[in-house]
């Protein structure tokens, strides 16, 4: 009995081996535009958040914060399309009608709605 292939004549050699599909190349998760699209989106889904329920004490405690900040530097954490949104500004005024703040980071402006607001501090240093 032969057990090595090398060894056997090819005349001998049974020829109704299927063939199969020959080489298979792999493609990178990256390279299928498609798919890589549905998990990024699926991936920045996860990562967003519930609108924060804000309580009374809260809501109370920021507008105070916010009166004392105004022309001084806070660290503001709010709530945005989902995501929360830390970052240090200069709190520039308070817009009453439309229930938001004005704040100023890096020259730019940039409005903040009141009731998204979950939590302000006075400014220093982040990290």
């Amino acid at each position: 009995m032969i057990l090595d292939y090398r060894n056997v004549p090819y005349e001998e050699l049974n020829s109704n081996i299927p063939v199969g599909r020959g080489m298979i190349k792999w493609m990178p998760f990256a390279t299928m535009p498609e798919q890589y699209e549905n998990v990024t989106q699926m991936i920045q889904s996860q990562l967003k958040k519930d609108y924060p329920k804000l309580t009374q004490d809260i809501i109370e405690h920021n507008e105070r914060m916010i009166h004392d900040l105004l022309g001084k530097t806070a660290i503001i954490r709010y709530w945005s399309n989902g995501r929360e949104i830390m970052m240090e500004c200069d709190v520039e005024s308070i817009s009453k009608e439309t229930n938001m703040i004005i704040v100023r980071k890096n020259n730019t402006i940039l409005p903040i709605y009141f009731y998204h607001i979950y939590e302000i501090q006075k400014g220093g240093n982040l990290f």
